[in-house]
């Protein structure tokens, strides 16, 4: 039915500077953007969670199709599992939007530091960094949305399984429906990652702009 996979992460930078106390307004700006980097790592993890738990309702599915209307006490018993995952599911997306919120937070602490950067190159700079990563996260807002309804969809098949009395027509239906709710996710996931790629690049253009010696880990 659907595979995502791991999306485009954002990427760290090699060295530490000066605590937010004494530092500058360039080094505030870091320290912020890395620290955003960090709160995000527990969105990595939930990825690689939610990664392992699709395919192994991915599987499930593929038993089902493969067992025949004389075997439904299979069928509602693998349905069941498919349930089950389906709430794991649904709690890694729940700590994935947490640490994605968490990360948020600390990134829009750079907005009000961008007027006290000394050059009008690293301002440039910095604002439009500032508008991709508000648009990364509005992407991200979308896709959680849309995950979430296919989220729904996907449980409704499985209890459509477990009835004694569906018809083919219905359970073809409602896969039909499954099946456009995660086109909807590939194309916000590809937005997503485009504006992540855009951010990881644009962070280091600040940073040489900014007169900050880091690279990209």
């Amino acid at each position: 039915m659907r595979k995502l996979g791991l999306g485009i992460l954002l990427m760290g930078s090699a060295v530490g500077l000066t605590a937010c106390n004494n530092a500058s307004p360039e080094e505030q700006v870091y320290n912020h953007l890395e620290e955003t980097v960090s709160l995000e790592s527990g969105y990595v993890e939930q990825q690689e969670s939610l990664t392992d738990l699709e395919k192994k309702e991915q599987d499930l599915y593929n038993e089902i199709l493969q067992l025949g209307t004389d075997e439904l006490d299979q069928i509602k018993s693998k349905s069941q599992e498919a349930i089950d995952l389906i709430g794991q599911r649904k709690d890694a997306l729940a700590k994935e939007k947490e640490s994605l919120d968490k990360a948020q937070a600390e990134f829009e602490e750079v907005d009000s530091i961008i007027d006290e950067l000394e050059s009008d190159d690293a301002k440039q700079k910095a604002q439009t960094l500032y508008d991709t990563m508000e648009a990364r996260y509005s992407a991200y807002d979308k896709l959680h949305e849309a995950y979430t309804k296919a989220l729904d969809e996907d449980n409704t098949l499985y209890d459509m399984f477990q009835q004694d009395d569906i018809t083919q027509d219905e359970l073809t239906s409602q896969i039909e429906k499954i099946n456009a709710g995660y086109e909807e996710i590939k194309t916000a996931n590809e937005k997503f990652n485009s504006q992540t790629e855009a951010f990881n690049e644009q962070k280091q253009q600040f940073y040489e702009a900014a007169g900050l010696n880091v690279e990209n880990e």
